[in-house]
């Protein structure tokens, strides 16, 4: 089983890759306590939708699809929030074709999971009631520890000794008419600026305790492919964080519903 070393909030539970049938298409899945960013590389250029599950200590599983939004199609990386807090088993899984893909080409899994495992995050909780069955995991390996030794959204986040710069930024990165919806966790956060395309929007300030930000950002001009940050300044003194992720801008009869988890 990949357990979870207490290495603070960006560090990363399992991740794992499959690649396609004929061509090297891959998926990847990333675990933290904010979310499961999962990530999709190398597919034909075209329209290429893909499927995704996640199972929280073996509950009722939270599934969609997610047509690739970079690169013509051939790349795309979607962030699904969880926010969890508490002990937790994750399990995500990924998979497409033939239906929806470019050839008919398929890959990924229903049933092994693209990346699992077992940790503590720092925000209480109530712990959910698991089923009998445990998740079966994949083959036994441990998780290196994060690089940061400080503790700082995508599931980010476990148990921490020092909440000095922790922060997680969650973007729609489907597709946006004339704006994109954004999050961002974290704690002991003072203030947020947000930008995109590099051009400052808004600067939101932060209530004491307040553990979230949402706002919504006008697109900056019609390009497909935008990035959004946002800078989070902190309360005890540590160094501001900037945190990035792109959305697509498209017709406002494509805009897709934001995943909430």
């Amino acid at each position: 089983m990949k357990m979870l070393k207490a290495a603070g909030i960006l560090a990363v539970l399992a991740l794992a890759a499959f690649p396609g049938a004929a061509l090297a298409h891959t998926g990847k899945a990333t675990l933290s306590c904010a979310g499961v960013q999962f990530d999709y590389a190398l597919f034909p250029a075209g329209s290429n939708t893909v499927h995704y599950k996640i199972v929280v200590d073996n509950g009722a599983p939270q599934t969609g699809d997610f047509v690739l939004n970079q690169a013509g199609g051939t790349s795309g990386s979607l962030t699904v929030p969880l926010d969890l807090g508490g002990t937790h088993t994750v399990a995500a899984y990924t998979w497409w074709g033939p239906a929806g893909v470019v050839a008919g080409h398929t890959g990924g899994s229903q049933t092994q999971p693209a990346a699992y495992g077992t940790g503590t995050c720092d925000t209480p909780a109530t712990p959910a009631t698991p089923a009998p069955a445990p998740v079966t995991p994949p083959a036994a390996a441990t998780i290196p520890a994060a690089a940061a030794p400080v503790p700082a959204q995508g599931v980010q986040g476990v148990k921490v000794s020092s909440p000095a710069r922790t922060a997680v930024l969650g973007a729609r990165t489907s597709c946006a008419s004339r704006v994109v919806r954004v999050t961002v966790r974290g704690q002991q956060m003072r203030s947020v600026a947000f930008s995109v395309n590099g051009r400052h929007v808004r600067t939101v300030s932060v209530r004491s305790g307040q553990r979230s930000v949402r706002a919504a950002l006008a697109m900056r001009n019609r390009r497909a492919s935008q990035v959004v940050s946002a800078t989070v300044r902190f309360r005890n003194g540590a160094a501001a964080r900037t945190l990035s992720a792109r959305a697509s801008r498209c017709a406002q009869a494509a805009v897709q519903p934001q995943f909430t988890g």
